[in-house]
């Protein structure tokens, strides 16, 4: 687990090995130096277990929407979720709707991202999908 709060930028990455779901939650706005913290622990986070067995579960229903340098490193995140073989990925899509846009656009150029991503409004429907 990885839990990080810095001024109005919070994040918190979660493994549950239960339900075998990564919940990667984000709130607030990132600065540049918020965007690679976030980058730092997801890439040594998902070395500790098995991906290809776990939901990955994209949260940022209270993020909101980056400026164009942040924007571009959550292009490169949003890169490295589809590179990561899991078992399923999901993008929440209760929240901001700039930001969900934001995901939709930036993950729409991402080879990959239209087909290997799923959308639901929240955990509890992502857990119903996945039962």
């Amino acid at each position: 687990m990885a839990k990080y709060h810095n001024g109005n930028a919070c994040y918190e990455m979660k493994v549950d090995k239960i339900k075998k779901i990564f919940h990667l939650k984000a709130s607030g706005f990132f600065a540049e130096e918020d965007g690679q913290s976030y980058l730092k622990d997801y890439d040594q986070l998902v070395k500790t277990f098995p991906t290809k067995d776990y939901v990955l579960v994209i949260d940022g229903t209270d993020l909101k929407p980056s400026s164009p340098k942040v924007a571009e490193m959550l292009g490169t995140l949003l890169e490295r979720y589809i590179k990561i073989p899991f078992k399923t990925r999901f993008l929440i899509t209760q929240g901001n709707a700039v930001t969900v846009s934001q995901f939709r656009r930036l993950g729409g150029q991402i080879p990959g991202w239209t087909e290997g991503v799923q959308y639901a409004k929240d955990l509890n429907e992502v857990i119903m999908k996945i039962s």
